[in-house]
């Protein structure tokens, strides 16, 4: 089968990180834990990989359809304080606790059902991309536009991808889009100019104007304002459509606690995008959601226990696929034995 042209030559570092306990994720730990020498590692994390390529296969392989889910967009910071000389490394402001760091921002795509939650594509942004991140928004838009034929359930949208760019750009194309916008947006209301915080909304969704958007629909739900250009059932609907965004939110804690995204050692830019595409969008979303890994609490279950079930998803797939595991070197059936035991013990 083609898929395992495509799967092959990449399953030994993904399942190298579900394996790797180590606090960091060190070429050294991978080293040893693979039987491969470092020098063959850097070099595969300098291989050109097309990672929207595999994902497109994974749909297919999965029998996924898209318009049966909406998409989701939001980024995250990749900190790199130390690796001043990485090339095009950019100072990031951490809204978390309002300070700044150095590294790359990484723009997500995801596509949820509320049942599965799989990521799509990504992109790595740094000030010399050439590009606005709210621009890297409306590519990876146009992307999922592409792929879905236009047929999904539309966009949540993080509060900082809510530019007028963006927002307009899915109006003026008919898209559903759901966000939470700033309360000191100009909002016309019955064609009298006002703003968002000084609108009454009490229980109600109004119909208005947002300038270089169009016509939403706004309500105050908990101190929070809530817009969507599609009219709500109720006013509690907008924070509904908005709150499925969280799906995303815990894709970025799995993949940075559990497969310590941010603590790759390489010192070239390529081998940081590859370590980065090999966590975030591929098989280790399909193994988080598909078989259920993200029902595992890592603060209520040892690290080591959470890693022996993704091994064991793992395998699932490989026996799905039809895939001998046994050419790895990394397995054999004493081992699987073993870890099967240790899973009900």
């Amino acid at each position: 089968m083609e898929i395992f042209e495509c799967f092959n030559s990449y399953l030994f570092y993904i399942l190298g990180i579900l394996l790797n306990c180590e606090d960091k994720t060190k070429q050294l730990s991978l080293s040893s834990l693979l039987k491969r020498s470092p020098k063959y590692i850097r070099n595969f994390l300098r291989k050109t990989v097309n990672f929207d390529y595999l994902f497109l296969k994974l749909i297919g392989i999965l029998n996924i359809n898209l318009a049966e889910g909406f998409f989701i967009i939001d980024g995250t910071h990749y900190s790199k304080p130390f690796f001043r000389k990485l090339k095009s490394i950019s100072t990031l402001f951490i809204v978390r606790n309002s300070s700044y760091t150095k590294g790359y921002e990484i723009v997500l795509l995801c596509w949820s059902n509320n049942k599965i939650t799989l990521p799509i594509s990504f992109k790595i942004w740094h000030k010399y991309y050439g590009k606005t991140q709210v621009d890297v928004g409306i590519d990876l838009i146009k992307y999922a536009r592409k792929i879905s034929n236009d047929k999904n359930q539309g966009f949540r949208v993080d509060a900082f991808f809510n530019a007028k760019k963006v927002l307009g750009y899915l109006h003026q194309n008919h898209i559903f889009f759901c966000t939470r916008i700033g309360r000191g947006r100009i909002f016309f209301v019955n064609g009298i100019k006002g703003h968002v915080k000084t609108t009454i909304f009490g229980e109600n969704c109004i119909n208005g104007l947002l300038p270089g958007i169009g016509y939403v629909w706004i309500t105050r739900y908990k101190g929070k304002y809530y817009c969507a250009n599609r009219c709500p059932s109720y006013q509690r609907q907008l924070y509904e459509w908005y709150a499925e965004r969280w799906k995303i939110e815990c894709v970025f804690r799995f993949v940075k606690s559990e497969l310590k995204l941010q603590d790759c050692q390489s010192f070239e830019a390529i081998q940081h995008y590859n370590h980065i595409g090999f966590c975030i969008p591929k098989l280790l979303g399909f193994l988080k959601t598909k078989l259920g890994l993200d029902k595992i609490r890592v603060r209520s279950v040892s690290s080591f226990l959470s890693r022996v079930y993704a091994i064991l998803c793992c395998y699932n797939i490989v026996l799905e696929l039809d895939l001998a595991i046994w050419q790895f070197e990394l397995f054999n059936l004493t081992h699987f034995n073993i870890l099967i035991f240790l899973m009900f013990v």
